[in-house]
């Protein structure tokens, strides 16, 4: 399985002013750095907690099913926007009504629905594609609010630069993520 960033994310899980408001920075001069910031301590939440934030689009590429259920390697899911396979010379999309999305599991999962079963792809490698959407919503506030805290901590030990305040900020971040992170049974 390959896996392919398709769009990312429109918005920051933190606003400026936000961010502004938490290190008591009351100008703008900083703003492109601070933003820089926002988006490094997203990535770091996402590798630590393995969730998306805020809602981006992926692209998983198959050369078989393997098996019925695929699963999906993203948290969490917001939707299954397309599945294509090669038939015909071109990718043509599954129906929604062909599968189901299992959101319930720890891990995401698609199936089809009974009496159906995944059409076989006519070409050996890379003939299936999954579009998913993932993320906890478009919006900032779709984020739950300790992940959001957590980014702010991690924001300043950044914006510190490593002292021994910026040190305790990083591991409040981390605590503050652990309820959300992901681990691998």
């Amino acid at each position: 399985m390959m896996i392919q960033l398709i769009s990312e994310a429109e918005n920051l899980a933190v606003g400026l002013s936000e961010v502004r408001d938490f290190l008591k920075i009351s100008h703008r001069d900083e703003d492109a750095m601070i933003a820089g910031y926002i988006r490094a301590a997203t990535a770091a939440c996402e590798t630590f907690t393995g969730r998306k934030l805020i809602k981006q689009q992926w692209q998983l590429i198959l050369n078989d099913w393997m098996e019925d259920v695929v699963q999906i390697p993203l948290s969490p899911v917001l939707s299954v926007d397309k599945i294509e396979v090669w038939q015909a010379e071109v990718f043509q999309e599954i129906l929604p009504d062909h599968y189901l999305l299992d959101r319930t599991s720890y891990q995401t999962k698609i199936q089809p629905r009974a009496g159906y079963h995944w059409t076989v792809p006519e070409i050996e490698a890379e003939g299936i594609k999954i579009t998913v959407s993932a993320g906890f919503g478009a919006d900032r506030n779709d984020v739950p609010h300790d992940i959001r805290q957590g980014l702010l901590h991690w924001v300043a030990a950044a914006y510190d630069d490593g002292g021994s305040a910026g040190n305790q900020a990083a591991l409040m971040a981390e605590k503050l993520w652990q309820a959300y992170r992901r681990v691998a049974l």
